[in-house]
């Protein structure tokens, strides 16, 4: 009694129908993030209000009943930038949004008799004020107090010309880049305030230019997303851990000892039902301020335990027969890749951890942790740059050994050869698929970034598909489904065969060549027929 991978006793026509199957569910992951309507995130860049300071009051507020005197910036009378609080009020929210990230951005004017220095840092003390729905319905109620900081934060403008004018060299303006303001990982109440009021007291605040105003950049992620996004992965989690317990039997029933890759299998299989578990839902009911960290961390988890997957794949057909089949064989793979995700996870700790005590915190806001941060991501990119060369080289080799050992097929008997060219054939198109995996991830990581407008070029015209949205689900299932198909693929199969001599064949120097033996799988014959 031998065993056989899935895939090897699957016919060509089995496969076929089995993929294209894959490759329907693909495309409906695509349309759902197209078609919906689900655009994931949205933006919004109101203005802040100024209003004139008052002692007596806690809160300078708009609406209801506001109390906010506008005044126009001016220092004339004696007055101070203590005289004056900048305020914004954020219409209701509801938990659908999930996070909230926020930047402001100076708008500043040009005067020959104020100074910009190239170095100017900007201190601020801001407080975060909140209602529910009944405490907003009530005019008589009082903004509760969330969170109070005191930030400073670096100042990067360029001058910005209008050349309709006669002097050309004199500017209009500062174009200034957008400052961190606040984050928050989990959205409790429907209703938030925020007051700002710059320290210019004991030499802070100065030479920050003719400040004017900000502009609040505020991004979350919409209600009709996250409804999508939640449905797909409820539906999701049970078909992945169905696979994960299928494989989990066929392992028990073959009597299989656990090799490396069955155990990254098993692991991968694990970290995936992990990712898609829908615990999102809870975050409706009971807010809990870790769950954006949660959620960093096992994404993390799971795209570290597939890369690892992607290396053992490709190494386990070309490792030299005389080294051990241990984790430690690819020892100089694996160091690479979680050395980088150790520093990626050490840079989300330290950026999101505080953010639970003060959502104003930004890592980048000194010049220490600026620089620490910059190590740690250029670590990380080397790591990884190093990592896609390492695979690239794996799956080159394992391409070029492959070809060079299936001219030894020529001595099997005509049906057993078939049978090993198939599985040959197979495997190959298993690998192909893990590269256009790989690639679609780095892809869809940089489209990402790509706000959603410019892949409209007919801007008068909005476009029906949501780009961005078809490529966060279509990945999301690409990845997902890759996993469902080599947990099944790769499930062993129980095969009796009456007659070895049919897995014994004769090469031309008359020495016999074992292809199988009774607990050994073919696939993994078929593996070492790779091997230089």
């Amino acid at each position: 009694m031998v065993y056989l991978v899935l895939l090897e006793q699957l016919t060509r026509r089995k496969l076929l129908i089995f993929l294209i199957c894959l490759l329907i569910i693909q495309i409906i992951y695509f349309l759902i993030g197209g078609l919906t309507g689900a655009k994931p995130t949205n933006v919004k860049n109101p203005e802040f209000t100024l209003c004139q300071y008052h002692a007596d009051h806690q809160w300078i507020y708009l609406h209801p009943k506001g109390i906010c005197n506008e005044v126009q910036l001016s220092f004339q009378a004696k007055k101070t930038w203590k005289d004056f609080v900048f305020v914004i009020q954020l219409p209701r929210i509801t938990r659908w949004f999930q996070t909230l990230t926020s930047f402001i951005v100076p708008q500043i004017e040009y005067d020959s008799r104020v100074n910009l220095s190239s170095n100017a840092i900007l201190t601020y003390d801001v407080r975060l004020g909140y209602k529910t729905d009944e405490m907003y319905k009530d005019s008589n109620s009082e903004w509760k107090l969330e969170i109070k900081s005191r930030e400073s934060r670096s100042i990067q403008c360029q001058p910005r010309y209008h050349y309709g004018i006669e002097n050309k060299n004199i500017p209009d303006g500062y174009i200034c880049e957008p400052i961190a303001f606040f984050e928050l990982s989990t959205l409790k109440y429907s209703y938030y305030l925020i007051n700002l009021q710059i320290i210019d007291e004991n030499g802070l605040s100065q030479n920050i230019g003719k400040l004017k105003s900000f502009i609040f950049v505020v991004i979350h992620q919409t209600e009709t997303f996250t409804k999508v996004w939640f449905i797909l992965k409820t539906i999701t989690f049970p078909i992945v851990l169905a696979a994960l317990i299928w494989f989990c039997r066929q392992m028990k029933r073959a009597q299989k000892k656990y090799s490396n890759l069955d155990k990254l299998l098993f692991l991968l299989g694990l970290s995936a039902c992990i990712l898609n578990a829908p615990v999102e839902w809870l975050t409706l009911i009971i807010p809990f301020n870790g769950f954006q960290i949660y959620s960093e961390i096992r994404q993390g988890f799971f795209l570290t335990v597939l890369l690892t997957f992607w290396l053992f794949f490709a190494g386990e057909h070309i490792i030299d027969k005389s080294a051990h089949h241990s984790f430690w064989s690819y020892g100089k793979y694996i160091v690479l890749l979680w050395f980088a995700s150790s520093i990626l996870l050490i840079f989300e700790l330290c950026q999101r951890g505080y953010q639970l005590w003060n959502p104003f915190y930004s890592i980048w806001s000194t010049r220490t942790g600026r620089n620490a941060s910059l190590i740690f991501l250029i670590l990380a990119g080397l790591s990884s740059f190093i990592y896609i060369i390492c695979l690239i080289i794996l799956v080159v080799r394992v391409f070029w050994n492959i070809r060079s050992k299936q001219g030894e097929l020529t001595a099997m008997r005509r049906i057993r050869r078939l049978m090993y060219q198939g599985a040959f054939y197979r495997f190959q198109f298993l690998l192909l698929t893990t590269i256009l995996c790989a690639v679609l991830t780095i892809v869809w990581y940089y489209l990402s970034q790509i706000y959603e407008t410019d892949w409209v070029w007919n801007k008068d015209k909005p476009s029906k598909i949501q780009y961005s949205g078809a490529y966060i689900t279509g990945i999301y299932g690409m990845l997902n489904i890759y996993v469902f198909a080599v947990l099944i693929l790769f499930s062993p199969v129980i095969s009796h065969v009456d007659d070895m001599d049919e897995l014994t064949l004769t090469n031309d120097d008359g020495n016999v060549m074992h292809l199988t033996n009774n607990q050994t799988s073919a696939y993994e014959m078929i593996s070492k027929a790779s091997i230089s």
